[in-house]
């Protein structure tokens, strides 16, 4: 956790948050640190006495940090300093299915597009010509989209491998904070984006990895960093970011709706927002009457999500607070590499919206 990003950002304490009030967090312990960087800490609420710890750099500011590691205690324990030969040995004797494979694979997946366009070896053919980047060019069209700018920091929301918090913080000058709920995307995603280093396991087929390890490209950037949070309990005050961006992640919300309320109340007067969801919803991850779209075809909105969502970013009962669309919507194709012979290819829906200046 950059001291910077901490001070000017000055999170508040997500369990008051949710009760409606904001009480500033203090650093009470700092075990590593490194020019100006926290490693290891514990960052407590000047009211409550909450207790938020800082682990590889990632502070994890959830409401309920219990709940939080007891969900998450095999990802927050598992090792990251594992020969590539005894991991593919780990791999195969956990099997498929296991915590294991499935952090390889998500890992292999979006660390592939964030940062494959950067990897000096190159990569075979993969099916439907995918190319690494992609999320590089979604957010480059968010971006022209968007228009210009009011100052201020950059929120980027499930920035995952973390591509998209150095672009944005280069591409607008601002210090940009990027944050997940995904512990092995967000370590992964800290060390390539602030320290410089990709680092993962390139699925090939079933459980054979091949290790890629690379410069990431840009030197360390001091406007970036990635933290641990949740988009429905944002450790923010109001009017706090100028841009707010949320790439293929509305759709991986428990509550979308609740979640871009969020957005809107951490998003200064004026400030932009940029949203890409390809509606590929899952029942594990969110209620099917939480989904926009993709049910109740019997409605007006005949069960189109694009018709639901616009009517979140527009006046209405159903508005996300004061987010407004900007411009018409657009189709921007995605890809997720899953191994050599397999490849996902969706079509987002990017949208521009602002916050009302009311």
């Amino acid at each position: 956790m950059k001291l910077a990003h901490f001070e000017t950002l000055a999170p508040v304490c997500p369990l008051c948050r949710r009760q409606g009030s904001d009480h500033a967090l203090h650093l009470a312990v700092v075990e590593q640190e490194s020019r100006g960087d926290i490693g290891a800490g514990i960052l407590q609420c000047t009211a409550c006495g909450a207790e938020y710890p800082i682990i590889e750099g990632l502070p994890i500011l959830v409401t309920d940090v219990r709940q939080f590691v007891q969900q998450n205690l095999f990802y927050l324990m598992a090792r990251d300093d594992l020969t590539p030969a005894v991991e593919g040995l780990l791999g195969d004797a956990a099997g498929p299915g296991s915590a294991l494979d499935s952090i390889r694979q998500h890992v292999s997946s979006y660390m592939w597009d964030h940062w494959g366009d950067r990897d000096p070896q190159g990569f075979a053919a993969v099916p439907g010509d995918a190319v690494p980047g992609g999320v590089v060019r979604v957010l480059e069209e968010g971006l022209a989209l968007a228009g210009a700018l009011p100052l201020g920091p950059v929120l980027d929301i499930g920035c995952g491998a973390g591509r998209t918090v150095t672009e944005l913080a280069q591409r607008t000058g601002a210090m940009t904070l990027g944050i997940d709920i995904s512990i092995p995307l967000a370590r992964a995603g800290r060390r390539a984006a602030v320290g410089g280093t990709v680092n993962y396991g390139l699925r090939q087929a079933g459980l054979v990895y091949d290790r890629r390890t690379y410069p990431a490209g840009q030197d360390e950037d001091s406007l970036a960093d990635i933290w641990i949070c949740d988009v429905l309990s944002l450790p923010f005050r109001n009017d706090t970011f100028a841009l707010t961006n949320a790439l293929n992640v509305v759709d991986c919300m428990v509550d979308p709706r609740a979640g871009l309320m969020e957005m809107s109340r951490v998003m200064k007067p004026g400030a932009a927002s940029i949203l890409s969801v390809p509606f590929d919803w899952s029942g594990h991850v969110t209620p099917v009457e939480a989904w926009l779209g993709g049910h109740s075809q019997r409605a007006n909105h005949a069960g189109r999500p694009e018709a639901i969502l616009d009517m979140l970013l527009s006046s209405g009962p159903l508005a996300a607070g004061g987010l407004r669309r900007q411009g018409e919507p657009r189709e921007i194709p995605w890809h997720v590499r899953l191994h050599n012979r397999s490849c996902m290819h969706y079509s987002a829906c990017l949208v521009a919206a602002r916050e009302s200046m009311e």
